[in-house]
């Protein structure tokens, strides 16, 4: 996958999560906390009213568009667990290639926030969301530290999310990126 591709690709899984605060996130304690199994612990319950259900297995349509009129549709499925009832740890794997991009959202206590992070290679990105629980819709502003950003609004559902983001780079609109995400099983 090309740098840009998996950028956007990064940014995709953190569209519907969460960076500032109190909670620092290392690629040690990111690697920890995604290979930790799934558990049944009740979830922190600003992070469960956060999600309407949890997709645990879905399917997800990706079309990233570049102003040069290039688009690019990805299809991917997604899988997400719970950890510690503080994590939501989602993995979305590319049907168009062998990789998979991890995610992780939390509710920072300390920070009042709710927060995100991927890792790409060795370098955690971070986001931050702000959810209108009672319309089901979720603005969230991702930084990448290298002159790329991404502002994103979506909205949730038990049956399905969406979500429509503007990717910059140095200022610049690099592309758009609309995905969807549908269950295949649903599960709380």
């Amino acid at each position: 996958m090309n740098k840009s591709i998996a950028i956007v690709f990064a940014a995709f899984v953190l569209a519907p999560i969460v960076c500032w605060g109190q909670e620092q996130m290392t690629v040690a304690r990111f690697r920890e906390i995604t290979s930790t199994p799934g558990d049944n612990t009740p979830l922190n319950p600003k992070l469960a009213a956060a999600i309407s259900d949890l997709f645990t297995n879905a399917t997800v349509s990706i079309v990233l568009k570049y102003p040069d009129g290039k688009t690019l549709n990805v299809e991917a499925t997604e899988s997400a667990k719970t950890v510690g009832g503080k994590y939501i740890v989602t993995t979305v794997h590319s049907q168009s290639n062998s990789e998979h991009v991890d995610s992780i959202m939390t509710y920072d206590e300390k920070a009042s926030a709710y927060r995100g992070w991927a890792a790409y290679g060795e370098k955690i990105i971070g986001g931050v969301s702000v959810f209108d629980l009672q319309k089901k819709i979720v603005s969230t502003y991702v930084d990448y530290g290298d002159g790329s950003s991404e502002l994103s609004v979506g909205s949730y559902s038990n049956t399905e999310s969406s979500d429509r983001a503007l990717i910059f780079k140095n200022g610049v609109l690099f592309c758009t990126r609309e995905s969807k995400t549908m269950p295949v099983n649903k599960s709380k």
